[in-house]
């Protein structure tokens, strides 16, 4: 077999090289806090026998490589997050593109630009949290039996200067409809009235005694606030690591900062 060796110049002119200290200083002084979240497939599987069929007929397996919908682990998705953990990133490209006629809905893709230190390497489907910034959620949800009920996110309190003095915030507006499926205007619950919010999850103990909360079964809106969370919607390219030669005859490598795409979390995977 042959080889074919490249020729090496005689001379190599000076060249710049990347200095990860200096964007590690950049990292620290214009970035912002996340918690990173490891993304991984979970092993469970359903077996052939959950769907009481058998498959002797094409082979000797009994499992589907299907995940389970009961697994505690993953809840059914196939995938979960483990190794939460702080971090410092730079977030930049903040992109909206908001189209009510869209498949979307009423949200646009929201996708914004994490660049991370090299030691911390993403991959797809990991997520970042936001962890000094909120935005506002909305959801629609169907009351239990329970008094607290968890939201998708945990609302959260956000400050605001107002012209009456600081002001704190977390429930923006929870609406409810009656037993025919109606709303109206009145058909609006107070915070610290008919309900408080307890470790970001609504306590609708107040309303439950009262008699204004809605009961089991009634639908109701929330409108609060929340920490952005994203997920990688792009594969990262860890090839663009490089050498460095500096006051040394020999190159030595170099990691450098890695860059991915991320979405809302909210818009799916």
């Amino acid at each position: 077999m042959s080889t074919f060796p490249s020729r090496e110049p005689t001379k190599l002119r000076p060249r710049v090289d990347f200095d990860p200290e200096r964007f590690r200083k950049l990292v620290f002084t214009k970035g912002v806090d996340l918690e990173w979240e490891q993304c991984a497939e979970c092993p469970c599987s359903r077996n052939s026998s959950d769907f009481e069929l058998t498959l002797d007929y094409s082979s000797n397996s009994a499992t589907t490589g299907e995940s389970r919908p009961d697994c505690e682990l993953c809840d059914g998705r196939g995938y979960f997050w483990h190794s939460a953990q702080p971090i410092r990133a730079v977030l930049t490209s903040g992109s909206s593109k908001t189209d009510a006629f869209a498949i979307y809905g009423e949200y646009g893709r929201g996708m914004v630009s994490v660049t991370t230190l090299p030691e911390h390497l993403p991959a797809y489907g990991d997520r970042f949290t936001v962890l000094n910034s909120v935005m506002v959620y909305r959801e629609t949800r169907t009351r239990s039996a329970n008094a607290v009920e968890s939201l998708r996110y945990p609302a959260q309190t956000r400050t605001l200067d107002l012209a009456t003095g600081e002001t704190e915030a977390r429930i923006l507006r929870l609406q409810y409809a009656d037993v025919s499926g109606v709303s109206v205007e009145t058909n609006t619950l107070v915070e610290g009235v008919d309900f408080v919010v307890s470790n970001g999850a609504l306590d609708f103990s107040l309303g439950d005694a009262s008699g204004s909360a809605p009961v089991e079964g009634i639908r109701y809106s929330v409108s609060y606030f929340a920490r952005p969370r994203y997920y990688v919607a792009s594969h990262p390219h860890t090839h663009r690591d490089s050498t460095r030669r500096r006051k040394q005859p020999a190159e030595t490598p170099l990691m450098l900062p890695i860059q991915v795409e991320c979405s809302l979390e909210f818009m799916g995977a």
